[in-house]
């Protein structure tokens, strides 16, 4: 008994019929029988049973089941037990010539995922192959490894015929690349109105990144005319789909009224949203808000979080905020938190850090550290370290034309 894959499984009786020739063996009804659970078709979404489904066909030789149940796996379905059968399904599909295997293959490689380290030759091949077999998906990576140069000669005129090729066929991370390389000219002359047409199709496919770029674009980020409201709402639909940095630039259109009417209650909700899910330049923002409101110790939670997800400003601040209790312990987190602000290019915290190796704040005296940390801040556009590196340059002037003398020993009783 074979079923077909455009099986109609809209009917619970259908689906009966279904799990019955799963179960007998049929592997075209077991790889159909993922697909239900994947896509919640007349049963609840269950990645599980789907992944479940997907191996038992694989394990059989169903190309696009292994392909499936690969890609299930790297998600985080299924168990690291089954690893070696997904494996080598995959791997076998790919051999076989199943276009969107080689190109998942190709990236398993690429990322050392699934396979024994990363490799950058078979990547390419792989992705080759799957690009010559017309595999949006590997034209898309491929494309990428031609624009940065990953394991291929760097060839920015390729990478965009590529990226055409599998913006055509619907990808729309490659409709995106798309926009962005006509944007910018990147191996392809540039032009506005059809980067444009790109983001609003890959925007139009419910593509969360595209939305907000556009939206980004049409609020005078570039776009031939700019259009507050219509910016406004693809920023809303990528921050409904959950991404962090369209939640923020939401919370700021409705702060400023842009293209929205003003509503703070909307703009704290929505800071809150990506706070939570860690945007770190959400929780800086949080942490002030919540101060200026008096609510300091949740101000102070949000401070902390946003500096140890690496926002140099909140950890400057937070810096701040430890040397006012004056003991060793905060002095050295102090210390700590402005070298970490200062590794992102903060002037301030270059300075600072400057400030603690000169007066001996949270780690020991060294004038020649003050010196060099005095230096990289003013480089970086600090003025109070250039005047700290004059003033430093005649005391170590000073202190090296300075005659040694023998320290004065009391003589032993």
């Amino acid at each position: 008994m074979g079923l077909s894959g455009a099986a109609d499984v809209t009917d619970p009786s259908a689906l009966q019929r279904l799990r019955r020739a799963a179960l007998a063996g049929d592997l075209e009804a077991c790889c159909q029988l993922g697909r239900c659970f994947v896509r919640g078709w007349t049963v609840a979404r269950d990645d599980q049973q789907a992944f479940a489904w997907f191996l038992r066909a694989a394990r059989g030789g169903h190309d696009e089941a292994a392909f499936r149940v690969a890609r299930l796996l790297l998600r985080g379905a299924g168990s690291a037990e089954s690893a070696t059968d997904v494996r080598a399904a995959l791997q076998r599909a790919a051999y076989g010539g199943h276009a969107e295997a080689q190109a998942l293959l190709g990236w398993c490689h690429q990322r050392g995922r699934l396979v024994e380290g990363i490799n950058l030759r078979l990547a390419n091949d792989w992705l080759g192959r799957a690009a010559l077999a017309g595999s949006p998906s590997g034209r898309y990576y491929l494309a990428l490894n031609l624009q940065r140069g990953l394991g291929v000669p760097r060839d920015g005129r390729a990478a965009a015929v590529m990226l055409e090729l599998a913006a055509e066929q619907g990808d729309l991370r490659a409709q995106l690349a798309l926009a962005q390389a006509l944007s910018e000219g990147q191996g392809i002359a540039p032009d506005l109105g059809a980067a444009l047409n790109w983001y609003r199709t890959a925007a139009a496919g419910g593509y969360a990144r595209a939305q907000y770029k556009l939206g980004i674009l049409l609020a005078g980020g570039g776009a031939a005319e700019q259009n507050d409201e219509e910016a406004a709402c693809w920023i809303l639909a990528a921050a409904e789909q959950g991404l962090t940095s369209a939640q923020f630039t939401l919370a700021s259109l409705y702060e400023r009224g842009l293209g929205l009417d003003p509503n703070l209650t909307a703009a704290r909700r929505w800071l809150e949203r990506a706070a939570t899910a860690g945007h770190a330049k959400s929780q800086w923002r949080l942490s002030r808000w919540l101060k200026k409101a008096g609510a300091g110790v949740a101000a102070l939670g949000w401070l902390e979080a946003a500096a140890e997800g690496g926002h140099a400003i909140a950890q400057f601040s937070l810096a701040r905020h430890y040397l006012k209790r004056g003991d060793p312990t905060a002095q050295r987190r102090a210390y700590n938190l402005f070298r970490q602000a200062a590794s992102s290019g903060y002037a301030r915290a270059a300075y600072s850090v400057g400030v603690c190796y000169h007066k001996a704040i949270g780690t020991q005296h060294d004038p020649l550290e003050a010196y060099q940390w005095f230096e990289r801040a003013a480089a970086l556009g600090s003025s109070a370290a250039q005047v700290a590196v004059d003033k430093l340059v005649g005391d170590l002037n000073l202190n090296a034309r300075a005659p040694t003398t023998p320290t004065s020993r009391r003589p032993a009783s």
